[in-house]
C-alpha cells in the first residue's frame, strides 16, 4: 500500500470556515467544490488556483474564504463528502439486503461502493489522487477501517458466513480487491473506462475470492464468472 503524505485530516469537519445551512449557502459550497473537482480533472493540484476555481464557479473570492480556509480545506472537505456518500450507499445496501443469501449481499454491497466513481469516474479518479496526496497514515488507516467494518457488517448480515468464523481478514481483502482494481484503474486511465469491464472485473475478482473461503458460496445469478478484460471494449461517454 503506497506510504501517505503527513497532512492535515480530510475529514476534520471543524477545519473549514462556515457549514453552509441555507439552500443558496448549500448551492454556493457546492459550486465551488465541482468547481474544484472539474479542474482537477485535468490538471495537477498544484496547478489549481483558488482564483481558478471561484472563476469556473461563478462567485466571489469572500464566498470562498466563508466557507474554506484554504485549497487544502477546500480538498479536505471533497475528500469527506467523498468518503460520505459512498459509505453512506453501503450502509443503505447493507440494510436493504440484510437476512438475504451471503452472495447477494456482496454484489449489492460492491454496485453500492462502486457507484457513485462509475457515475462520473474522471472527476472520481481526481478524487483519488487528491485523496493520495493529502491523507496522512493515521487518517488513512482510519477512513480505510471505516470501510472494512462495513464490508465485515455485510458479511455477517445474514446466512451463509460460516459459524466461529472471524470475518475481518476476509472484509479487509474484499475491500482491497474493491478500493484497489477501481481506484487504480480510474487514476492509471485518468477516468477513461469501460463502466461494465471493470465493475465486471471487480465483481468476479470477489466473487472468485470467497468461492475459496467459503466452501458453500454461490456466486449470484447476475454476478460475472470470469474476469472480464479493461481494455478493448470501448469507453463509456464519462470517459472522453
Amino acid at each position: 500500500m503506497p506510504e501517505r503524505r503527513k497532512g492535515r485530516s480530510p475529514t476534520n469537519e471543524t477545519a473549514h470556515r462556515r457549514k453552509p445551512a441555507q439552500s443558496r449557502s448549500r448551492a454556493t459550497a457546492e459550486a465551488i467544490r465541482e468547481a474544484f473537482v472539474r479542474l482537477l480533472a485535468s490538471r495537477d493540484y498544484e496547478d489549481v488556483s483558488i482564483r481558478q476555481v471561484i472563476s469556473l464557479a461563478g462567485v466571489g473570492i469572500g464566498s470562498f474564504y466563508e466557507y474554506f480556509s484554504s485549497k487544502d480545506d477546500l480538498g479536505a472537505v471533497c475528500i469527506h463528502l467523498w468518503i460520505k456518500e459512498i459509505s453512506t450507499a453501503m450502509r443503505a445496501s447493507i440494510e436493504a439486503t440484510r437476512g438475504r443469501q451471503l452472495a447477494e449481499r456482496v454484489h449489492r454491497l460492491i454496485l453500492a461502493q462502486m457507484a457513485a466513481p462509475l457515475q462520473r469516474p474522471r472527476d472520481w479518479a481526481a478524487l483519488f489522487r487528491l485523496e493520495r496526496r493529502m491523507s496522512g497514515m493515521k487518517e488513512f488507516r482510519r477512513m480505510y477501517g471505516k470501510f472494512v467494518r462495513l464490508h465485515e457488517e455485510a458479511l455477517l448480515a445474514g446466512p451463509g458466513w460460516p459459524d466461529g468464523k472471524p470475518a475481518g481478514p476476509t472484509a479487509f481483502a474484499v475491500h482491497a480487491i474493491v478500493y484497489g482494481l477501481a481506484s487504480q484503474q480510474l487514476i492509471v486511465s485518468d477516468g477513461a473506462i469501460d463502466n461494465d469491464a471493470l465493475r465486471d472485473t471487480v465483481c468476479a475478482a470477489v466473487h472468485g475470492y470467497l468461492a475459496t473461503m467459503v466452501p458453500s458460496y454461490v456466486r449470484p445469478a447476475d454476478a460475472p464468472v470470469h474476469l472480464a478484460p479493461l481494455a478493448g471494449r470501448g469507453r463509456n461517454s464519462n470517459g472522453t
